[in-house]
């Protein structure tokens, strides 16, 4: 396979929304409200996570296989994250009982805010990936057995399940049910998976998007700008959805017919690669850091908008150096530890998809 190092770029791109997201409550003022719909990183994760899953599917994979090689992929640095939000809990005298369930990767599936959101606000995310990796060998047995139209209506009928879900809460006020009913929901947020591995099947089949990389990131960057403009129960899929997946298509297309990208330049795809354990760990950075810059007196109720900037971008080199950390001490070594050599492959992925795997 061609290697498609820009999925593996953009990731970080995706992951960065998520990190201004959480920004926005150390920066006063609207100087990030276009980070305000920073969530939608979530759904572009979603959707590259199901395209590639698809893109790299071996058709004569054992499922226990698969999902050990998932494991190998996700569960050691998540678990060491878990424990660092654990030490972080506890320092701030703020540990719960519901902070002991991450490791199931169940919280998603409590409405309950305690519990969705234990241990760290972004590890909900992760019980909902371990749901899409449950099901995924068995969608991409189905997937397999349709043709390019069946995949067509297939991804159509996703689509308008997720869009459709957030049109019919419009109005709906914001609350910890209503979060979990709308954004946390395991099989609701499927639905972006489902459109991602359809558009690796596709591509599978020899379907390319003539649409520029250029074009696509404009298509993007506006869709993030509406997000943030949208009405609540639009502003954390619904709006970006289509965008994004025009985005993954292009660089996709892009990659396939070699052509430069932003996104395939050596450092984005090396930040790209740590760009998992940024997610685990930048909020728990950000937290940490501007409450040392508060008690230090770097910072305080009169503090200048520059200070206050340069505590953040401070953050965020800090949550950049820790993953880069944790992936070399951790997600690396430890996922070619508890990899298992499938039929006809060897413990490792292929160069060509190691990557984006």
């Amino acid at each position: 396979m061609t290697r498609l190092d820009s999925l593996t770029g953009v990731r970080f791109f995706a992951a960065f929304l998520v990190f201004g997201f959480h920004s926005v409550a150390y920066v006063g003022g609207s100087q990030l409200d276009v980070f305000s719909a920073g969530m939608v990183g979530v759904s572009l994760f979603y959707i590259l996570s199901g395209f590639v899953m698809s893109w790299t599917a071996r058709e004569s994979d054992l499922v226990g296989h698969f999902y050990r090689r998932r494991f190998a992929r996700v569960y050691p640095a998540f678990f060491v994250a878990w424990l660092l939000s654990l030490a972080l809990l506890l320092s701030r005298g703020s540990l719960d009982l519901w902070d002991a369930l991450p490791p199931t990767l169940l919280q998603a599936w409590f409405p309950v805010e305690a519990a969705y959101f234990a241990g760290s606000a972004v590890f909900w995310s992760l019980s909902c990936e371990a749901f899409f990796y449950l099901v995924f060998p068995f969608l991409n047995r189905l997937l397999a057995r349709f043709g390019i139209r069946g995949l067509i209506v297939i991804g159509l009928a996703a689509a308008a399940v997720s869009i459709g879900t957030a049109v019919a809460m419009l109005g709906v006020a914001e609350g910890p049910l209503t979060r979990w009913a709308l954004i946390i929901f395991p099989p609701l947020r499927l639905m972006e998976f489902v459109i991602g591995a359809v558009l690796g099947r596709l591509f599978r089949r020899g379907i390319r998007v003539p649409v520029p990389v250029s074009v696509a990131v404009v298509l993007a960057g506006a869709g993030v700008y509406l997000s943030s403009i949208a009405p609540y129960s639009l502003s954390r899929y619904a709006v970006t959805l289509l965008p994004f997946v025009v985005l993954v298509a292009a660089l996709a297309s892009s990659d396939l017919k070699n052509r430069p990208s932003v996104f395939r330049w050596t450092p984005v795809v090396s930040l790209g690669v740590w760009s998992y354990c940024f997610y685990l760990l930048h909020a728990m950075v950000l937290v940490s850091v501007f409450v040392i810059a508060s008690r230090t007196g770097v910072i305080d109720d009169g503090a200048s908008s520059l200070r206050v900037w340069g505590v953040l971008g401070f953050a965020f080199i800090a949550s950049v150096a820790a993953a880069w950390i944790l992936h070399v001490l951790v997600e690396r070594p430890y996922e070619r530890r508890f990899r298992v050599a499938g039929p006809k492959e060897t413990s490792q992925p292929p160069e060509s998809t190691r990557q984006i795997q």
